[in-house]
């Protein structure tokens, strides 16, 4: 292991969201604050734990939201939990593309009818104002969850690519790329320029701290893409966005970009050269990790000298046992961390049934193994925690956040 690898790694995160937010979780007080930090996406666990319906937390009620977002970052111990909503729909939603509520799962676009069916609706693709479908619930989300915890929410935008998949339909702009170029620029185009850079401008000028576009673009990756499409139609309007947003002072990374172990040879370094330069470090989740493993990303990112970021299939941490999640962790972090550019383990989109114990596992091997110092002789003590139930009683009895809870009545949760 590089010697040097443990300070980069903490002056990368010195006086990041990760380690200021952290210090107000009481559970991870006793962290060491250079660590392999982990970031999970739990907009699903969150209305699992709390057993609150979706609709109520992801449209009716953004302040249950927020406490809800940050009860269970403070009983996971996640370093970042990102609750960030049901973030591709909200761009398409605000323009009038139908949207879907249920109790049981996430909202999504109504995908029977379109919103762009041909070029004559491209003139309907216009910013309207933040008073638009839910940006009001955005705000409100953050306001409740400034004053909670005192740090803005890491806020992410919908990448051009995938509403452009949202608003047309991935099949019908796949077509379009082979029948009808022109229109398929076009419709990228007007996303970028009449849609999203308005947006992003009009919500830096009310979200606290948001000079950081954080693109999510979960439709353009393999197999539904190539490279070919990657950099003529990504690529080009991810930088379009972000010479538009450059004399705001804000800066655009995109990142998604799965499937590269469904590639072969070159064509699979010429995809990772893409996600570098969209994300600005090498990002890499299941299946492709393990499938190509995590030595080839390490080795890739230590050629390229940028940051690692390594994911663990959500499906393995729901079904596997702690015992097993601890050594799929123990794996991927020794090997990801030896190297001179620092590690990051993400969980993306945790499933909804995952275990509570499963989820403490992950954590605490991180802790263990993730520690500067640790080896594969490290001895891994499974952690003992209390249930989410007990964790809630606990929290309701001292609350130092002065959370509302009224989100209690809507739960099915009985304490």
């Amino acid at each position: 292991m590089d010697p040097t690898r443990t300070d980069k790694a903490k002056s990368k995160f010195e006086g990041s969201f990760l380690l200021p937010y952290t210090k107000t979780l009481q559970n991870l007080k006793n962290w060491p604050s250079c660590h392999v930090p982990v970031v999970a996406q739990a907009n699903e666990y969150v209305p699992e734990l709390c057993r609150v319906p979706y609709d109520y937390l992801f449209r009716d009620d953004p302040v249950a939201m927020a406490e809800c977002t940050l009860l269970v970052h403070e009983y996971t111990g996640f370093d970042v939990l990102a609750a960030n909503l049901d973030i591709y729909n909200f761009e398409a939603e605000s323009i009038g593309a139908k949207m879907r509520f249920f109790k049981n799962h996430l909202p999504d676009i109504d995908r029977s009818d379109f919103f762009i069916k041909d070029k004559t609706d491209l003139g309907k693709i216009k910013f309207r104002g933040l008073n638009s479908g839910r940006y009001g619930y955005l705000l409100r989300y953050q306001a409740a969850y400034m004053k909670y915890c005192g740090l803005p929410i890491s806020t992410q935008i919908c990448a051009p690519w995938t509403i452009a998949c949202n608003l047309f339909g991935v099949d019908n702009l796949l077509i379009a790329i082979m029948t009808e170029p022109e229109f398929a620029h076009e419709l990228l185009k007007s996303i970028v320029e009449d849609l999203l850079a308005p947006v992003i401008i009009a919500l830096s000028g009310v979200l606290k701290g948001f000079t950081k576009a954080s693109l999510a673009d979960a439709f353009a990756s393999v197999p539904l893409i190539t490279n070919e499409i990657a950099e003529e139609y990504v690529e080009t309007y991810n930088d379009l966005l972000s010479r538009r947003l450059e004399s705001h002072g804000i800066k655009v990374t995109s990142g998604g970009y799965w499937g590269v172990a469904l590639m072969k040879g070159e064509e699979i370094t010429r995809f990772l050269d893409f996600k570098i330069r969209a994300g600005g470090s090498l990002s890499a989740q299941d299946p492709d990790v393990s499938a190509l493993g995590p030595g080839f990303f390490r080795d890739y990112a230590t050629e390229k000298r940028v940051d690692l970021k390594l994911g663990m299939s959500s499906a393995f941490l729901q079904a596997a046992s702690p015992l097993e999640i601890s050594e799929k962790v123990k794996e991927f972090v020794l090997i990801g961390k030896d190297g001179p550019t620092s590690l990051t383990f993400t969980l993306n989109s945790i499933c909804p049934r995952t275990p509570p114990e499963n989820v403490h596992a992950a954590v605490a091997a991180l802790r263990t193994f993730g520690a500067p110092e640790a080896t594969a002789e490290t001895e891994f003590i499974p952690p003992e925690k209390e249930s989410f139930k007990d964790f809630l009683k606990k929290m309701i009895k001292d609350n130092k956040a002065n959370y509302t809870f009224e989100w209690l009545k809507q739960s099915s949760l009985s304490l």
